[in-house]
């Protein structure tokens, strides 16, 4: 259990199936934002997710501050929709090897990657992006080198999401 005071609520971030409209917290789904003070001074921002039935230990503390702070006006907004872009930078990152592997597979030959490095207009991006390839560990979605790839070969950035997950599966 944490060592510490939870001495203010920030705010609420809703699930999909959140109802905004509910006054007991004990009731609702969703992520409650707050600050900490520790007995040593020091303060915190954490999270915790509160979901009706799974609240233990520290969680009952947080469900009694977060309905202290509804009880005082707080507001849980209604849940909306993340946007396509929104899902794209939280998808899970590939590792190099999951990458390559998963262009070989889609017949992208590591030349063809290198053409589309050739091509960047900008000098500093060009050598940026030759040293993403070649030395990266891993790589995120919306990687400028993910997006021009993507573009390059004509595909939508729907399909890249579902050759994203593909590549996850190498």
């Amino acid at each position: 259990m944490i060592n510490g005071t939870i001495t203010k609520v920030l705010g609420f971030d809703p699930y999909y199936e959140t109802d905004a409209a509910e006054r007991n917290i004990s009731k609702i789904t969703g992520i409650v934002r707050y600050v900490v003070e520790y007995t040593n001074g020091a303060t915190e921002e954490l999270v915790t997710t509160l979901r009706p039935g799974e609240n233990f230990g520290w969680s009952i503390k947080v469900m009694q501050a977060a309905q202290a702070w509804l009880n005082a006006g707080g507001v849980i907004p209604e849940w909306v929709q993340p946007t396509p872009e929104e899902i794209r930078a939280f998808m899970p990152t590939l590792t190099a090897r999951q990458f390559r592997h998963g262009l070989l597979n889609t017949n992208t030959l590591p030349s063809e990657v290198d053409a589309i490095i050739a091509e960047i207009e900008h000098e500093f991006e060009r050598e940026a992006a030759r040293i993403d390839w070649e030395h990266a560990n891993e790589f995120e979605r919306l990687h400028p080198l993910v997006v021009a790839w993507g573009s390059r070969l004509g595909y939508t950035p729907e399909v890249v999401d579902d050759l994203w997950e593909y590549f996850r599966t190498i």
